[in-house]
C-alpha cells in the first residue's frame, strides 16, 4: 500500500477522520457481545494514527499495527504506546505469528488500486489469522465512491477543508483533493491531499475471498439504515 498521506498525517485526527474509529469499536464491541467472547490478540492492517487501538484500549486486545504510512505510525506510537507498531505494506507483512482477529477498515481496501493487490492482502490476512479466527473489513462500493462527486467545505476554530471529488464510473475509481487551511499561531498553513480510491464489484471480492480460504463470508451494509443492494459501503465479516 502506497503511502498516501505523508506529512498529511500530523492533522488527520484533528481534522476529524478519526472520528470513523469510533464507529469501528464499537460495531466491534456488539460484534465480541454476539460471539460471547473478545479476541485475545488482534492484527490492524492500514492501522492509520492508532485510534482504533486507543478505544479498545480496555478491552485488553493485544494490538499490532501496520501501515505504510511513517507519520501515521509516529501518531499511532505516541497514542498508544503499549502496541506494537510495524511500518510495512499490508499485502507483504510477514510478522511470523496468527492473530485471533485481522481488521483492514476505513477505505484501506479501497487504497488497492488492483484486485491482485487486494488479493494479496486477503491471502496475507489469512496467513496471519489463526484457526477459528475472523478477518474483517470494510469497502466503499460504487455507490459510496459515487456520492464523492460534490464539493464541501467544513469549517471549524482551528481549520477549514474543502474536499472536491470525481467519479469514473469505468473504471469504478474516485479521486478526492482535500485543500486545508489549518490555523497555527497567527496565520494558516494551507495543506493539499489528492486521494485515490478504487472498488470491485461485489461477486469479484467473494471469489478473491474464496481464492484465499476464507470462504466463510457474511456481508452487511456498513449503515443499518441502507439495503445491501443501495449500501454506499459494506462490512465483511470472513473466516
Amino acid at each position: 500500500m502506497k503511502n498516501v498521506y505523508g506529512d498529511f498525517s500530523r492533522y488527520y485526527d484533528m481534522l476529524g477522520w478519526n472520528l470513523f474509529a469510533g464507529i469501528c469499536a464499537e460495531r466491534l464491541k456488539e460484534f465480541f457481545k454476539l460471539r460471547g467472547e473478545k479476541p485475545e490478540t488482534a492484527l490492524n492492517l492500514a492501522c492509520g494514527t492508532g485510534e482504533l487501538e486507543k478505544l479498545l484500549r480496555k478491552t485488553g486486545i493485544e494490538f499490532t499495527g501496520v501501515d505504510a504510512s511513517p507519520g501515521m505510525l509516529r501518531e499511532a506510537r505516541k497514542k498508544c504506546p503499549e502496541a506494537r507498531f510495524v511500518k510495512a505494506d499490508a499485502a507483504d507483512v510477514r510478522l511470523n505469528r496468527k492473530f485471533d482477529m485481522v481488521l483492514f477498515l476505513f477505505d484501506s481496501a479501497n487504497h488497492m488500486y488492483s484486485l491482485p493487490h487486494l488479493s494479496r492482502v486477503f491471502k496475507n490476512s489469512r496467513r496471519h489469522l489463526k484457526k477459528g479466527g475472523y478477518f474483517i473489513f470494510d469497502i466503499n462500493t460504487p455507490i459510496g465512491l459515487k456520492a464523492w462527486e460534490e464539493t464541501q467545505v467544513r469549517r471549524a476554530r482551528n481549520f477549514t477543508v474543502i474536499t472536491m471529488g470525481i467519479y469514473n464510473e469505468e473504471e469504478m475509481m474516485a479521486e478526492v483533493i482535500i485543500e486545508a487551511f489549518i490555523k497555527e499561531g497567527r496565520s494558516y498553513r494551507r495543506m493539499v491531499q489528492l486521494l485515490t480510491e478504487k472498488t470491485y464489484e461485489t461477486q469479484d471480492i467473494i471469489e478473491a475471498l474464496v481464492k484465499a480460504k476464507l470462504d466463510k463470508i457474511v456481508i452487511t451494509s456498513f449503515d443499518p439504515s441502507e439495503e445491501i443492494e443501495d449500501a454506499g459501503r459494506l462490512w465483511f465479516v470472513c473466516s
